[in-house]
């Protein structure tokens, strides 16, 4: 039988990956994954040894491409590619497909040419319009960001912009136990990380799910993290155990901020000043339509009782929007344009 709790979110997320590698088409990568796991299910007495069960799914998930492939008439020598594909354990190989977009896409378009579609150099120079010479360096240069990217436990460099500094792109490393973002500029140092995500919490794991965009982790982390962390509450609910945690005001290095602390498993989590007002929709419509922020130092003031503001501005300081927060308790006070 089919294990309880044997589709896990990362199983499901290699599935997603594996399908988009076979296919080359990953709008139509998590239909196929979920095609997958429901055919599984309903087979899961199939199941004897639950340690072949990725080779298992890889199985399904290479039938099921290939019943989408024929109803849409991919020729024989496509459907014969999907013999060789790689089993679920291996799928972090096919990561590429959704690495390739984190590459410029000039990078990007020679790449797929080459190694997809099997395009010769003098086929990507005519394709794309540029000599031999540039198309060498372009696979040249690809081969290597793909590398970096690849890269084991390494920190790859995403479409995202700090929105402290505005001036550098974000960089993440994804591990099995964590997910983690940083500025380079603004965090040189490995261990200082504006987002951490420990993974090993089941609610984190199914909060970021099966999602390996960066900037749809962020979002989704973003959004979960601005209802989480309700300053006028004393207590919230333990992300791992589920029994009230206490919400504080902390201070660090950094600045101040909320963090929740659980007595009963001593789980703890924590989100800054500064990310309390980018929650704010005032400095997300700011960001929608010009994504390079930068944060300006927190100033102090009396508006009757001490308060925080935090300002986020275009970095030619042209507009901008000022989150008024309460000092004690980093309750918003207001928001607006300035």
């Amino acid at each position: 039988m089919l294990p309880e709790n044997a589709i896990t979110a990362e199983r499901r997320r290699r599935l997603v990956a594996l399908c988009a590698a076979i296919t080359r088409d990953r709008a139509a990568a998590d239909d196929l994954a979920q095609e997958t796991l429901l055919e599984a299910w309903r087979n899961g007495h199939k199941v004897h040894d639950p340690d072949g069960l990725d080779r298992w799914l890889a199985a399904i998930a290479r039938n099921v491409c290939r019943r989408w492939a024929r109803r849409r008439g991919v020729d024989a020598a496509g459907l014969a590619r999907l013999q060789a594909e790689p089993t679920v354990g291996q799928a972090e190989r096919s990561d590429v497909v959704e690495l390739l977009d984190e590459l410029p896409p000039e990078t990007r378009d020679a790449l797929v040419l080459r190694h997809v579609h099997g395009a010769s150099r003098a086929e990507i120079g005519a394709r794309l319009g540029i000599s031999d010479d540039a198309v060498s360096m372009r696979l040249t240069r690809g081969k290597q960001a793909l590398r970096r990217l690849l890269e084991p436990d390494g920190w790859i460099e995403t479409r995202v912009w700090c929105v402290d500094c505005g001036a550098h792109r974000l960089v993440m490393r994804r591990t099995r136990g964590e997910i983690s973002f940083r500025c380079p500029s603004c965090h040189p140092r490995e261990h200082e990380r504006s987002v951490d995500l420990n993974l090993a919490n089941p609610f984190y794991a199914r909060l970021v799910g099966d999602l390996t965009r960066p900037a749809a982790i962020l979002r989704r982390i973003g959004e979960w993290s601005s209802r989480y962390f309700d300053a006028s509450a004393r207590h919230v609910e333990c992300t791992r155990c589920g029994n009230p945690a206490r919400l504080d005001v902390h201070h660090t290095d950094h600045g101040p901020g909320l963090a929740s602390s659980c007595a009963a498993c001593g789980e703890q989590a924590w989100t800054s000043a500064a990310a309390l007002a980018l929650a704010r929709p005032e400095v997300q419509t700011l960001r929608r339509e010009r994504p390079r922020l930068r944060l300006l130092p927190m100033r102090e003031v009396d508006v009757g009782i001490p308060a925080l503001v935090v300002r986020y501005e275009y970095l030619s300081g042209a507009a901008g929007v000022d989150v008024l927060l309460a000092r004690d308790t980093l309750q918003v006070i207001s928001a607006h344009a300035a």
